[in-house]
């Protein structure tokens, strides 16, 4: 895992986390919009999500270079940042050890996870959820029709788009415009993702 940027420099630090399976449209709005609260942000696609009752459908390594693919194309340079530190772990993985080992290479910054209003009513349920508390501060973004979040909120125009439809859309042959972009749409193609023909 390579992080780039000076730790001094690094004071305020936000975290995407997600299976990105794939990363879409949805996704990429909200790094856009949020990335100008932050010194910096890190997009992290999870390895094995111990919570979920299925498995990513992609492998780690490419649900990876898809994220990779997406936040190069809209062109905010080192600001965000894609980090491969949880699909290369091997086992279960949690968010209260991958803020530890963030921590390691930034001891001052603050971390803020930002979740959406579903994550975000799970907390409580995640792996040593107390400590991940006193570690990161929770900012919620709330898609449209979403119950209000005891954290700190924000409501942005986010497109209401799910990594479930895009996955059936690929599967179908549907027009895929909205919802990933093109870079996306090759390597899904490419690889014979989600059933692509």
């Amino acid at each position: 895992m390579i992080i780039q940027g000076s730790n001094s420099q690094t004071s305020n630090i936000g975290i995407i986390g997600g299976t990105f399976d794939p990363i879409h449209r949805g996704h990429l709005r909200v790094i856009q919009k949020l990335s100008d609260n932050f010194d910096k942000l890190f997009v992290i696609p999870s390895g094995q999500p111990w919570l979920r009752k299925h498995q990513p459908t992609a492998s780690g390594a490419d649900r990876f270079q898809m994220c990779v693919l997406a936040v190069a194309e809209l062109g905010l340079g080192e600001k965000v940042e894609v980090l491969d530190i949880e699909v290369n772990k091997s086992g279960p993985t949690y968010s209260i050890e991958t803020i530890e080992a963030l921590k390691k290479n930034f001891p001052n910054a603050k971390f803020t996870l930002i979740l959406g209003a579903d994550a975000a009513s799970r907390i409580s349920q995640w792996h040593r959820s107390a400590e991940l508390s006193k570690l990161v501060s929770f900012f919620v973004v709330n898609r449209p029709g979403t119950t209000k979040s005891e954290f700190e909120q924000v409501e942005i125009d986010a497109f209401d788009i799910s990594a479930t439809q895009v996955r059936s859309a690929v599967a179908n042959g549907e027009n895929l415009s909205n919802l990933i972009t093109p870079s996306i749409w090759n390597f899904i193609k490419l690889r014979k993702l989600y059933g692509s023909k």
